[in-house]
């Protein structure tokens, strides 16, 4: 046996859920005008205290940190933070010996290592001088620095 015929077949609409949340209740055009006036309310007002503040030439006060109240925090050697301690003193490259123990002529491009003229390699691309920890050896036993060999 089939299945009766549907009588209201002419009067059918199909039904969706349809969600409306604060954002598109609120999202109205008269809401939407009344946020639009505030703004620019509030923009006219915030415009007419600087005009005040300008004729009346009443800077506020702004006081800089003093470099007195700032400290120099130091890493200590299991890695926390410390407060007190001095600074470590630049010397010159020459006073600097090379991990070889010759006196050392230049410094590593790459990690600022100190190197003496045997020590030092040449890099074919950039021309600047670098330790073996920061250049590779490339074709035809050239040296590559690691900035240029990426």
């Amino acid at each position: 046996m089939a299945k009766r015929t549907n009588p209201f077949t002419d009067a059918f609409m199909p039904q969706c859920k349809v969600h409306i949340g604060a954002k598109q209740f609120n999202n109205n055009e008269d809401r939407l005008k009344k946020v639009y006036e505030k703004t620019l309310n509030l923009l006219y007002k915030g415009a007419k205290k600087q005009c005040a503040i300008e004729e009346s030439s009443e800077l506020p006060n702004i006081v800089p940190e003093s470099k007195e109240k700032m400290k120099q925090l130091f890493i200590g050697k299991d890695g926390s933070l410390i407060h007190s301690g001095t600074m470590a003193q630049s010397s010159s490259l020459v006073s600097l010996e090379c991990g070889c123990g010759v006196a050392a002529a230049s410094a590593c491009s790459y990690c600022d290592k100190a190197l003496c003229a045997e020590c030092r390699h040449f890099c074919e691309c950039c021309d600047k001088f670098y330790c073996s920890c920061c250049s590779f050896t490339g074709s035809e036993g050239s040296k590559i620095c690691v900035s240029c060999y990426g």
